[in-house]
């Protein structure tokens, strides 16, 4: 059997371009859950002492020595970390799954809401620099929940696309 343009593997590839982009941007917000959402460096120039950590989407926090307080209680990123991992599951399923106007409003509302996700997680989190009892800190917002806004835009874009695509019909 001879594959014809459009063709994988002689199965008929019928995704829509729209369909492709929100199932990357699922994939794109399923992965930013396990980078930095939220970094911290403490060192004590005295002592030679230095510490780090990072907090990824799912809470699981990566490196060693004391948090001194950095972390704040009100950012719960665990809960946001996996509402981001359901939404961009959600995203693909959406877009393999459902068909027409559904379909788009869906891939754009699953979009939308993986960027109010990555939107409340960056207001939450406080950048920090300066000197505390002899010892310099710095936190800030880690470079997963900018991938979060990305993985949430391109989902987005893909639910708009296909609107777009059904009002053109």
């Amino acid at each position: 059997m001879i594959a014809k343009k459009g063709d994988i593997m002689g199965t008929k590839n019928n995704f829509e371009k729209s369909q492709i982009l929100t199932m990357v941007g699922g994939m794109i917000s399923v992965v930013s859950v396990f980078l930095p959402w939220y970094s911290a460096s403490a060192s004590a120039g005295a002592l030679g002492l230095a510490s780090s950590l990072s907090v990824n989407g799912m809470g699981w926090v990566n490196g060693s020595g004391m948090l001194l307080g950095l972390v704040s209680g009100k950012a719960d990123w665990s809960f946001q970390g996996v509402g981001v991992l359901a939404l961009g599951i959600a995203c693909i399923a959406v877009a393999v799954f459902l068909r027409e106007k559904l379909q788009s409003l869906a891939m754009f509302a699953c979009g939308l809401l993986i960027i109010g996700g990555g939107v409340v997680n960056l207001q939450s989190i406080g950048q920090f620099s300066g000197e505390f009892l002899g010892a310099t800190l710095q936190s800030g917002v880690g470079y997963g929940l900018y991938v979060v806004l990305l993985g949430g835009s391109v989902a987005a874009a893909g639910g708009l696309l296909a609107w777009r695509d059904l009002t053109t019909k």
